[in-house]
């Protein structure tokens, strides 16, 4: 899974995978070739766990997050891209191989991804600034999850990432003819079911599984026929770069007993601002909403957030970036399984965190942050707990 971090710059275009492609295409024809690249997290969190104490240990090395990622690009004798990814995990995992897909882009046009990744409204969001790399209040991420549980993310939950499924992006200044990297790019993907790997047994994690077996795992897992769409707007006003994003996906859970479940379905909006001060330095500020109707398979979702960064000198080795972040989330259960009783849980968190650009590709970290969790059902206590962490990450 493509973990989004916006760490010392301003706006980093999840949605534009294929910028980087389309910016860089020849005229030429380039044989087909294979960069190497990926990132490695390390860190030490310390957890007060409250009244309520969740599985993660009070004190611990967290577990290490890393992966290598082998890029393969050509370029044909008119332009067009074609290349693929695969993401080996640098640690034991689940899914060894966490992203495997191939593409086919032309700058003017717009591109294609086939396999193994996310749908685009996980790739092309824009919103609230990481105050702490690694965790964030859209994204549970390397530094080890101290909210106890991620129902309370803001990124799409039902949508399964890295199934095997298509994704179609247009040319990002097709339309309003902005600079290259800025303008207008629409995104849409199709799942038609829950397949990552090859296998032969029905239930297996990983496999390509059918509805005609035992019971094939969680019913997110099993989501079929999803459509989904995105869209972001990134345009520069004086000293102000904007993105604005927008998500939407539809999809049906499936298991053994009930293959067409109900529709679920979710909706999120996000914006960033960065003001350029000068001399790299840098003031982040955005926000993100995210609305969910998971009815059958566990609760409604929506809720928002927020934050602040400021950057001493951008991305450039020196900068020292300091950052608040907060999110204020409501989860209802509606699910019939579970009562259906509209009673649920108001989450409230705050995070702080200092980062300091060691070098390119060298970025050091600390973080404190806070998080009250508020129970309707009666007998079930409120939860508070605080955490530090601190720890480095490599990017390659």
């Amino acid at each position: 899974m493509r973990k989004t971090l916006l760490l010392q710059t301003a706006l980093v275009a999840a949605a534009g995978l294929m910028l980087a492609d389309a910016a860089s295409a020849q005229d030429k024809a380039v044989p087909i070739g294979v960069t190497v690249g990926g990132y490695m997290t390390r860190s030490f969190s310390i957890q007060d766990r409250g009244a309520r104490q969740v599985d993660q240990p009070a004190q611990t090395f967290a577990a290490p997050d890393a992966e290598i990622w082998f890029n393969i690009r050509s370029v044909l004798d008119n332009g067009t891209v074609v290349g693929g990814r695969i993401e080996l995990e640098g640690s034991t995992e689940s899914d060894q191989i966490d992203e495997s897909y191939l593409f086919v882009e032309r700058r003017d046009i717009g591109r294609v991804e086939l396999g193994s990744t996310d749908l685009v409204p996980n790739k092309m969001t824009y919103g609230t600034p990481n105050a702490i790399p690694g965790d964030s209040t859209t994204t549970v991420g390397s530094v080890g999850d101290f909210f106890g549980s991620d129902q309370y993310r803001l990124r799409f939950s039902a949508i399964p990432d890295d199934k095997e499924h298509i994704n179609l992006y247009t040319s990002a200044n097709r339309y309003f003819g902005s600079k290259a990297g800025k303008g207008l790019q629409l995104g849409f993907s199709y799942l038609p079911n829950a397949c990552e790997d090859r296998g032969t047994s029905a239930g297996t994690t990983g496999s390509c599984q059918t509805f005609s077996g035992a019971a094939n795992g969680s019913t997110v897992n099993n989501m079929q026929n999803v459509y989904a769409a995105a869209a972001n707007y990134i345009e520069s006003f004086g000293p102000v770069d904007a993105a604005l994003f927008t998500g939407w996906y539809q999809g049906r859970p499936g298991s053994a007993s009930n293959p067409n479940g109900d529709t679920l379905q979710g909706y999120q909006g996000g914006v960033n601002l960065a003001y350029n001060v000068g001399d790299g330095s840098q003031v982040q500020l955005g926000g993100m909403y995210t609305q969910e109707e998971l009815d059958t398979i566990s609760a409604n979702k929506h809720g928002w957030s927020g934050g602040l960064k400021y950057l001493t000198s951008g991305s450039k080795p020196g900068s020292v970036g300091i950052g608040v972040e907060g999110r204020k989330v409501r989860v209802t259960n509606v699910s019939a399984s579970a009562g259906g009783n509209g009673q649920g849980s108001d989450e409230t968190l705050y995070m702080l965190g200092v980062t300091y650009q060691v070098a390119t590709g060298i970025l050091t970290f600390a973080g404190v942050g806070n998080e009250k969790v508020e129970y309707d059902t009666a007998g079930i206590s409120d939860n508070k707990q605080t955490f530090g962490t601190v720890g480095i990450r490599l990017d390659f």
